[in-house]
């Protein structure tokens, strides 16, 4: 079973008054809103695989892909699975091989259960691990002919 989320978002009529524009506040940019949520009132089982941001909150068993964008477990989250994805941040409960190509976040009040393989990782306080971690280099760009 895979489940692919994905969010639309839809934005006002770029021709409004000046007046309008200016009572509404800040423009929100599109990738500031583009955000999947699997709220703690959620379970889910299966390959999960996102093209944007994804925040968990909920239940999640098999596996997490979020290539090129960030993955965020909360802190009520109980995450079973593998997961890959650019940056990952975890606050809540996850078992599992853990796989970012940029940086994995575990913060002070996660509980990890696997093993972390990443660039960059950083480890707050009070965090609880219990696993292998490598550190990995980033790949190198190509450098141009002389």
């Amino acid at each position: 079973m895979q489940f692919e989320i994905i969010m639309s978002t839809t934005f006002m009529n770029q021709t409004e008054p000046a007046d309008a524009a200016a009572n509404r506040g800040p423009r929100v940019t599109e990738s500031e809103m583009a955000q999947s949520l699997v709220g703690c009132a959620v379970k889910i089982g299966g390959d999960i695989y996102c093209q944007q941001d994804l925040f968990v909150d909920g239940e999640v068993t098999g596996t997490l892909a979020v290539p090129n964008h960030k993955l965020t477990i909360g802190p009520q989250a109980h995450v079973k699975a593998d997961i890959k994805a650019h940056n990952i941040v975890i606050v809540g409960n996850v078992e599992g091989k853990i796989e970012a190509s940029e940086r994995v976040e575990l913060r002070g009040k996660c509980q990890l259960t696997g093993d972390i393989r990443s660039p960059r990782i950083m480890i707050e306080n009070g965090a609880v691990i219990k696993g292998s971690i490598e550190v990995t280099r980033q790949p190198q760009r190509a450098q141009p002919a002389a």
